[in-house]
């Protein structure tokens, strides 16, 4: 087969381009692929220019072997399967997505963004809360009411008093409705509109959010500050931390300013960080912008100049905090964070702009007609009164859409089915929602069902989701799973290849990072003394959970006993070593008891060495990961070697032969 498909890639080499692309260049089985189907994947996942003839012949292998599995999958009908049907149409309609918006009008948001995102504006607000649905008379009484209110402003008054006054947003309270500075994405799509398209310093017309209506005043606009990585340290002080809670930070706090004081570095201090989450980062934080953090945090990083530059101690909600700035960057260019604000696009309400525009074309191309007088019989409904679809007496056609009716009984099924709590005194206008949410959909629905028709590309990637779902389950059930889960096979096979496995020389001991020479001193002391209990005072005693007749300290007492005073007396790890996993035990000579001190920058490090462990065979337990990685493969290859018994592979003969002359 190898010689097959050594001289099948150097014709494919030869010719990027063949007269017969439909033509049948090989079969798997009974699977007949073409030229072009070949070449499309192949070019997909790889770049021809570079491509060598060992690479193309290793492709065409892997091709061949996906191949047979799908094959294999179709033959045990997992095709048929309900969890597979499931989880393609999930993926479908996430690839889907992109073909049902206008990319005109998204094209068109995502400059918008863009030119948002270069920009960072500051304004305050006053909200008064509507709901969504509400009836047409309780809208023009808040849309009345928010306007009175703008009137007071212009006429004078104050925008903080009388947000403190008015505003049903709760925190106008205590910040008269001021929200800082923010950029693109930062709020819903309509208030950030109104943010910046209100000059600054005055006042916005209402405009409505799902919230409810609001006006805007604008007090800044500003360049944005781009973006800044800061790592930090952190000391936790919740914001309801008790009187001890706060003098525990507090006096952690100020030994870490001591340390700085005596010239240790922040990375060598942020191993001390409550943050457990970055401190085996550096520190580090991702990279943020305005409005990603609370406020005192991100004031205090952006006004950060140089690289390396250290704060002062900030407090937050969390605690307290000391940064230290990594780097800063402007916003990028457009090319560079396109894909970006497409995500976040499709994820925001503004995504339905492009949405509309769709429908619309949908709509004009496919003759819609809508009857909307046929609606009357639906706001006459109590869904109080255990309603059903059945119960409609007419079925008046109420829109057509590509020569199709739907009818009063189409909409009534549809409420019956989407049907959700509904106040009756807003009936009117949770219909008319229910009737505009239900056209909507089914344009949607029709352009849906042509996706494969109209665009190749998405059939031809439908496909190829579909295959790799199939040969992810066949996978499962042939090779992870069953490697896996079929202890009895995995555990003859650990007992056939046992010999791969082998613990390199290790040493059984605990590592001592200690601040100082007098704390490495103190450890030092209480593991020489055979009943080093005798060693501690009653109050050091009283720390601990000692049993009747116990006088040797474990290693846990000693850093209870260290720490009590401060907090970063002591580091311990306790472990089976071998080289390369501690650079203490790899720099000194492995013999029975305490190393030699290793000093850096004041901190002291020894190890207490209990066991030289000579090389040794793993268990099935220690190497399991290892195992369970290498029985997969044989049971890989056990299998394509069935397969290839299976599905035959041919090559036609006269295509390869057009493509060589070619």
């Amino acid at each position: 087969m190898n010689n097959i498909f050594a001289l099948l890639a150097v014709a494919l080499m030869a010719s990027s381009t063949q007269k017969s692309n439909d033509e049948i260049l090989l079969t798997v089985g009974p699977e007949k692929v073409t030229v072009s189907e070949f070449q499309s994947v192949f070019q997909k996942n790889n770049n021809l220019e570079e491509i060598t003839e060992e690479e193309m012949i290793d492709y065409l292998d892997l091709f061949v072997k996906f191949k047979m599995k799908v094959l294999d999958a179709e033959q045990m009908q997992l095709d048929t399967a309900v969890s597979f049907q499931k989880e393609l149409a999930g993926y479908r309609k996430q690839l889907a997505r992109p073909y049902l918006t206008d990319r005109q009008a998204e094209e068109s948001l995502i400059t918008e963004a863009y030119n948002r995102m270069t920009h960072e504006v500051r304004a305050s607000h006053i909200l008064l809360l509507l709901d969504e649905n509400a009836l047409p008379k309780d809208t023009l009484e808040v849309y009345n009411k928010i306007n009175s209110l703008r009137s007071k402003i212009l006429n004078g008054e104050d925008f903080e008093s009388v947000a403190k006054s008015y505003s049903e947003d709760p925190s106008a309270k205590s910040n008269g409705g001021d929200l800082g500075y923010f950029s693109a994405f930062r709020m819903v799509y309509p208030f950030e509109t109104a943010a910046y398209n209100t000059k600054v310093g005055t006042v916005s017309k209402p405009f409505r959010t799902r919230f409810g209506y609001h006006i805007v005043k604008t007090t800044d606009k500003r360049t944005s500050r781009g973006e800044v990585k800061v790592a930090h340290i952190m000391i936790e002080q919740k914001s309801n931390a008790t009187e001890q809670e706060k003098k525990v930070a507090s006096d952690k706090l100020a030994q870490l300013l001591d340390f700085f004081k005596e010239g240790k570095s922040f990375d060598e201090l942020v191993r001390y960080s409550d943050d457990k989450g970055s401190s085996n980062q550096g520190g580090e934080l991702p990279w943020f912008s305005t409005g990603q953090m609370v406020s005192e945090f991100e004031e205090a990083a952006f006004e950060l100049e140089k690289k390396g530059d250290i704060s002062a101690p900030i407090q937050t909600i969390y605690g307290w905090h000391i940064l230290k700035l990594i780097d800063k960057k402007d916003v990028p260019t457009l090319e560079e964070t396109k894909a970006d604000i497409e995500r976040k696009i499709k994820r925001d309400s503004r995504a339905n702009k492009g949405r509309q525009v769709l429908i619309k074309k949908i709509k004009s191309d496919n003759q819609f007609r809508e009857y909307k007088s046929a609606l009357t019989p639906f706001y006459g409904i109590d869904f109080e009164d255990n309603w059903t679809a059945e119960s409609m007496s007419t079925n008046r056609v109420l829109f057509t859409l590509n020569r199709q009716k739907y009818t009063q009984s189409d909409f009534a099924l549809y409420i019956e089915r989407n049907k959700t709590p509904i106040d009756q005194t807003k009936i009117i206008s949770a219909i008319n929602q229910m009737y505009q949410d239900w056209v909507e959909k089914t344009c949607i629905n029709l352009e849906d069902s042509r996706l494969e028709e109209k665009y190749p590309e998405f059939a031809a990637l439908m496909q190829e989701y579909r295959d790799g779902i199939l040969l992810f389950d066949l996978m499962d059930q042939k090779v992870w799973g069953k490697a896996v889960q079929d202890s009895v096979g995995l555990k003859q096979y650990y007992e056939l290849t046992k010999d791969s496995y082998q613990w390199p020389e290790r040493v059984d001991a605990t590592v001592y990072t200690c601040l100082n020479q007098e704390v490495s001193n103190r450890v030092r002391k209480l593991l020489s003394s055979r009943s080093n209990v005798r060693l501690l005072s009653s109050k050091e005693l009283s720390l601990l959970s000692l049993g009747k007749g116990e006088y040797k300290l474990s290693v846990e007492d000693i850093l209870t006993v260290l720490n009590n005073e401060n907090p970063l007396n002591l580091q311990v790890e306790s472990a089976k070593f071998s080289n390369g996993d501690n650079e203490h035990l790899d720099t000194h000579l492995w013999e029975l008891g305490l190393t030699k001190n290793e000093f850096n920058e004041g901190v002291v490090t020894f190890a207490d060495i209990y066991e030289l462990l000579d090389p040794s065979i793993k268990t099935l337990e220690e190497a399991k990961g290892q195992v369970i990685s290498n029985y997969q493969d044989y049971l890989e290859s056990s299998w394509i070697k069935e397969l290839e018994l299976r599905y035959p592979v041919f090559i036609n003969q006269e295509v390869l032969n057009s493509i060589i002359s070619e």
